[in-house]
């Protein structure tokens, strides 16, 4: 079954916020904290049960110390290179 190219990133996107609390040793509720969400949805937003709104985009990404740009770029990646999907 082909996937839309925004199912595809969207779900690169929790894989890559997977792998960017990972590399920090943060958890889903360090990051919620950082970012002045719950936990449980934080939860729905890395899992891809609820989608996350911008705002609450933007702070991940500072959370992580990066631009937005960046953590989207990072998550485009996974679609050019899919064999980084599994990092």
């Amino acid at each position: 079954m082909d996937t839309s190219y925004g199912d595809r990133l969207a779900e690169a996107l929790t894989i890559q916020i997977k792998v960017e609390l990972a590399e920090r040793d943060m958890t889903q509720k360090d990051l919620a904290e950082a970012v002045g969400v719950g936990r449980p949805a934080m939860n729905h937003y890395i899992k891809g049960h609820k989608s996350m709104p911008m705002p609450t985009f933007f702070a991940v990404a500072e959370a992580f110390g990066l631009t937005p740009r960046e953590l989207m770029g990072r998550a485009e990646a996974r679609i050019a290179h899919p064999e980084a999907q599994t990092a």
